[in-house]
């Protein structure tokens, strides 16, 4: 028996809709059974049950199946013949016009193929999958891989493309222009970004948004510093918009923006869309993200997409693979009106400019080739413009990160940003916090202890001042091995460092926000801990503390980490914990180094002690005391954990390069290699035996059991000066240390610093 597919859209009506067909009979043939020729939308059809894990078969988004119904293609065009009136949907006898629009609400759901021709050769073969039942675990793990990361993209993808249709009547839901004087002060603003603004509560512009949107809405070059959550973002971001508005040719592409993360690109990209979002309405894929460790291919099908990609957020390495798989996609961006480049000061290091140099290459050989014009504004931002920044705080001598006590920071900064970017004329230097590199919001803190008491005072932190707390390490083993620690701990953590997939990461980042979210009405810690990938750029909402599990290796990298706290005009702290070895090297440099202003020396800082210039937090020696033997039994089972992984992995890895080069390697042969035998060894030494583990467990889950005290010295809760059972039960004090009161490290830090 023969049986029909279609195509279904999950979602708003596609642009094609397929005409109902009148009801007809279809002439018999020898012992045929006459049919019924009828129109698509007048058939029963049934939803297919696809696997989730075969995602969305590479562009198809529902498929529907009928039985007992003939295809026939008469005339280039596809009839469907059913042979049982029972396949046939029968009128209900109601309204007709209530019927019509039943019928056009059906029709609008269908995709009409007006010739097979029309039809890809993978549309066509996409039904087959849902007649597949044996597929292998192999398949099905990479299936379920390249699903997450399609899922993890800005876009959902069962959002059916849309023709680049701009509307021209936007509902601004009694929003008026009279209800935003301040930004209406910054020039003649579309009622689309007076909407965005006001839905997103952006009442009033910041100081950069002020002075840098006139400046750019007139097609000038800007170079902007501004602190980190300043509102850089809509400062480039609502010029980029107001020409995406106001052009009249709906397919040239209008800018780029470029991020150095895959996470910040993605942030961007959330912003842009919120903001624009009456434009995006009929035209969905108008601005959209580029981001590594997503299809390469989904992306390359949205640029192919007429009318989409207009606005463009990417990292170098993506764009630059796109741009050379494909000369249209060049040719096609050489014309953007727009070049934006966010956390510029990258470009200024060595090492992080080969793939923008060769992006600008390409892109400037197509422009002088087919549009002949001046070249397209540019537009840089950063939260930090200077050379001196980006020593290496544990090798460079005091003597050479000396500024020259004449010479102008930004000026400076821009003739080497002259050197690699090509900009129309000079631009236009626009500096809001030259006096200051950390904002004045944050409260910076000191922890001094042991190199190997991190982890026992990142506990102490997180225990003593409850809130969203982000961690920064050095290095991924690190971030792993702190992760372990504190989960044992019953403390909820997420991870993100550079050796994640990018799905897994972002699935972080919003389970981290959500969890933050419950637990800040119960008053409990939920901590992020990170690389320095999460340092620059990321809006997380309501970060609290800032924690420096180490020192950064560069100045610039510890204003960015800081600034993820005290974020649009909020207050936080950024807490660093430091060694004495580490105290009288690279952080006698590092504040030496934010000690000294944009244009200043250093003999005008020389009379304030660099010791001064960042506070002790106050330490309870009693509380770290109770806290250390539940972190020592927390850190053995942490190594352990993590070592057996590696190991794991280890082994997995060396059997499948012999079962590739086909070779059997004993375990001989493996300890001849000296370095690897060492590591496995130091590895092996960490692990421990699964009744071990056990018992560990279960002595630091009684440890865990017991409540901590203020004072141990007292045996009863009603003895004292404090009847602590009273406090108890009225739910007075800390949270989770009896007898002692609630504390809050930024009132802390404050009552210290009005006390100096």
């Amino acid at each position: 028996m023969a049986s029909a597919d279609r195509l279904r859209k999950n979602n708003k009506s596609s642009t094609r809709k397929a005409k109902r067909a009148p009801l007809r009979r279809a002439p018999s043939k020898n012992s045929r059974k006459e049919g019924i020729v009828v129109g698509a939308s007048d058939l029963k059809w049934k939803a297919v049950q696809v696997p989730d894990t075969l995602g969305d078969f590479g562009g198809f988004y529902g498929l529907e199946e009928i039985d007992g119904v003939d295809v026939k293609v008469v005339d280039g065009k596809v009839q469907f013949i059913a042979r049982d009136e029972s396949k046939v949907r029968q009128s209900n006898g109601g309204n007709s016009s209530d019927q019509e629009s039943s019928e056009e609400k059906q029709s609008d759901e269908l995709i009409e193929f007006k010739n097979l021709d029309d039809v890809d050769e993978g549309e066509l073969e996409a039904s087959s999958f849902s007649e597949t039942s044996d597929i292998s675990a192999d398949e099905t793990n990479e299936n379920e891989e390249q699903e997450a990361d399609d899922n993890a993209s800005a876009h959902d993808d069962n959002d059916e493309l849309q023709p680049n249709v701009f509307q021209t009547d936007i509902d601004l839901d009694d929003i008026e222009v009279s209800e935003l004087p301040e930004w209406g002060k910054l020039g003649p603003l579309s009622l689309t970004t007076l909407q965005g603004l006001a839905k997103l509560g952006f009442s009033k512009p910041t100081e950069i948004q002020s002075r840098a949107i006139p400046v750019a809405m007139q097609g000038k070059d800007v170079m902007g510093k501004a602190a980190t959550g300043s509102g850089k973002t809509l400062a480039y971001g609502i010029p980029v918009l107001e020409r995406l508005v106001k052009s009249k040719n709906n397919t040239s592409p209008v800018a780029l923006i470029f991020t150095p993360t895959r996470e910040l690109a993605q942030q961007v990209n959330k912003h842009l869309q919120a903001l624009g979002k009456a434009v995006l309405k009929n035209s969905p894929y108008a601005i959209i993200p580029l981001t590594g460790g997503l299809s390469i291919h989904k992306q390359e099908r949205l640029l192919d997409y007429q009318g989409s990609g207009r606005i463009v957020v990417a990292t170098p390495g993506r764009f630059l693979e796109l741009i050379e798989r494909n000369t249209k996609l060049l040719d096609r961006f050489a014309r953007i009106e727009t070049l934006i480049l966010d956390e510029a000061d990258r470009l200024l290091q060595d090492g992080h400019f080969e793939e923008f140099e060769k992006i600008l290459k390409h892109l400037g050989n197509s422009r002088r080739k087919n549009v002949r014009d001046q070249g397209w504004q540019t537009m840089v931002y950063s939260a930090t413009f200077a050379m001196d920044l980006f020593s290496k705080l544990s090798s460079t001598s005091w003597s050479k990160m000396k500024r020259d006590k004449h010479s102008d920071e930004m000026e400076a900064v821009l003739q080497q940003l002259m050197k690699k970017i090509h900009f129309k004329s000079k631009p236009i230097i626009i500096d809001t916090n030259s006096e200051q590199r950390i904002s004045s919001q944050i409260k910076e803190s000191l922890i001094e202890c042991g190199p190997l008491e991190r982890d026992l005072y990142c506990y102490y932190f997180v225990t003593m001042y409850p809130g969203t707390t982000l961690v920064f390490c050095n290095s991924i083993d690190s971030v792993k091995k702190l992760n372990a620690y504190l989960n044992h701990l019953k403390v909820p953590t997420f991870q993100i460092h550079s050796s994640m997939t990018q799905k897994n990461r972002l699935r972080n980042l919003e389970r981290y926000q959500q969890q933050s979210e419950k637990n800040r009405t119960l008053n409990k810690s939920t901590v992020l801990i990170a690389s320095d990938v999460a340092a620059r750029g990321l809006d997380i909402p309501n970060i609290e503390h800032v924690i420096h599990y180490h020192l950064p290796r560069s100045a610039d990298v510890y204003i960015h980490r800081s600034g993820r706290t005290a974020r649009a005009e909020k207050e936080g702290v950024s807490v660093m914990l430091c060694s004495p070895e580490e105290a009288q090297g690279p952080l006698r440099k590092l504040r030496k180094l934010l000690a000294l202003k944009s244009g200043s020396d250093e003999t005008a800082n020389k009379k304030k002690k660099w010791q001064k210039t960042v506070p002790l937090l106050p330490i309870e020696t009693d509380i770290v005391t109770q806290l250390r033997e539940r972190s020592k039994i927390a850190s053995k089972l942490a190594d352990n954990e993590i070592a057996s992984t590696s190991l794991k992995k280890d082994d997995n890895w060396l059997k499948k390069a012999a079962e590739d080069l086909e070779i059997n390697i004993s375990s001989d042969e493996e300890d001849k290699d000296v370095i690897l035998a060492k590591n496995k060894t130091k590895k092996i030494n960490k692990t421990i035996s699964k009744d071990r583990v056990r018992g560990l467990k279960a002595e630091l889950d009684e440890l865990l059991g017991r409540p901590l005290r203020k004072d141990l010295r007292k045996k009863y809760l009603t003895g004292g000066l404090v009847n602590l059972a009273d406090n108890l039960v009225k739910k007075r004090g800390h949270d989770f240390i009896i007898g002692h009161e609630k504390v809050d490290a930024l009132e802390q830090l404050k009552k210290k610093r009005s006390k100096h």
